[in-house]
């Protein structure tokens, strides 16, 4: 299968958005927690004034901007329609807001206020983030500094591509906006040789990295075999993916310290050797002898009736033993891409997953 991830990256970032090295990363992202700040406001509490076009907060905020999305986090708070609200000039748009946000009353907020040294306009100070007080946020700066305590960054790198010494900044996969983080990484210098069907097939590791102290998207660290990436980050012939999800909730914040660096140091120390051995052995094992006993074979697994049949089936399409785990695995995989809804998705190649550490 093929990942999309790194390609949507690539193609939607701004200049100002992209990094040459971790260094430089790790140097936007630690300023930027540096000068922000937490407060805990009911929605009650914080009040907003039209200024020169624009709403602001103000009363222990002086004259304080919004984001665009810290507004529509505020507005979604508050159960007011933001998209409708952007369509009105801020003298009027202010006024059904704040009738929302009174109403909403003691509602416990957290604003995340940037302000930089010497602020002396609301253009330098902004309220990145409007949550909930329950919300458990992991900065991206301990995101980025994990990544630099474990891994060797002259062994992993941003993919090559063809325009990367003329054009590096276009060629990056190392992103930050004020919103998120997002950070691809290879390892092009060791090659995984897998006996297949047709020969040797060359393989090479890769993760993704993925997190907003904003409350924009989850911490995620996904990591997986492939084949090639191209000059616009299309990942062909992903496999092995595996991926750890930790929602900002009130305990994610510990369950980062717990979880992320142990499970991405899992991945880095395993080497080439126990994935080639891993790989072997799931493609060696058969799980049934037709087409019906390997649904039933899924199903006992935890896997439902329809996407069962539809692994079984779609295995067929693979080199290799269609009723082999690691056929099995890549049919399960590449229908979890094509999954909608995140949760489902990742509840699928999780399993999927088990299936190939039961294989070890």
């Amino acid at each position: 299968m093929n990942l999309m991830t790194a390609s949507n990256q690539w193609a939607t970032r701004p200049s100002d958005e992209r990094f040459l090295s971790l260094g430089g990363l790790r140097s936007a992202v630690q300023a930027r927690k540096y000068d922000s700040i937490e407060l805990n406001k009911t929605l009650s509490e914080l009040q907003l004034h039209p200024l020169d076009g624009e709403i602001v907060l103000r009363d222990g905020f002086e004259d304080t901007r919004l984001t665009h999305w810290a507004f529509g986090q505020l507005a979604r708070l508050a159960k007011a329609p933001a998209g409708y609200l952007r369509t009105l000039p801020p003298e009027l748009a202010v006024i059904p807001l704040s009738w929302s946000m009174d109403k909403a009353g003691d509602y416990p907020g957290k604003v995340l206020l940037h302000e930089p040294p010497r602020a002396d306009s609301p253009a330098d100070r902004t309220a990145r983030a409007i949550t909930s007080q329950s919300y458990g946020r992991i900065w991206d700066i301990d995101v980025v500094q994990a990544l630099e305590a474990n891994i060797d960054q002259d062994v992993w790198k941003v993919p090559s591509a063809s325009y990367a010494s003329s054009d590096p900044l276009k060629a990056t996969t190392l992103y930050a906006s004020d919103r998120d983080i997002f950070v691809f990484l290879v390892n092009e210098d060791h090659e995984i040789e897998v006996p297949g069907s047709n020969g040797t097939d060359v393989l090479y590791r890769g993760f993704f990295a993925a997190n907003s102290e904003t409350g924009s998207k989850t911490f995620s660290l996904q990591t997986f075999l492939y084949r090639y990436i191209c000059d616009n980050r299309i990942v062909w012939g992903a496999q092995e993916i595996t991926e750890l999800r930790i929602r900002h909730s009130s305990g994610g914040p510990g369950r980062f310290v717990r979880e992320a660096e142990p499970f991405l140091r899992r991945y880095l120390e395993a080497g080439t050797g126990p994935v080639v051995e891993q790989i072997e052995a799931a493609q060696a094992k058969e799980v049934a002898t037709s087409e019906e006993k390997t649904v039933e074979w899924l199903r006992g697994k935890g896997f439902t009736q329809g996407l069962a049949l539809t692994a079984a089936r779609k295995a067929k399409e693979e080199d290799g033993n269609p009723r082999s785990v690691w056929n099995l695995v890549q049919a399960l995989t590449s229908q979890a891409q094509q999954t909608q809804h995140t949760d489902e998705r990742v509840a699928i190649e999780a399993k999927a997953g088990k299936l190939m550490a039961a294989v070890s």
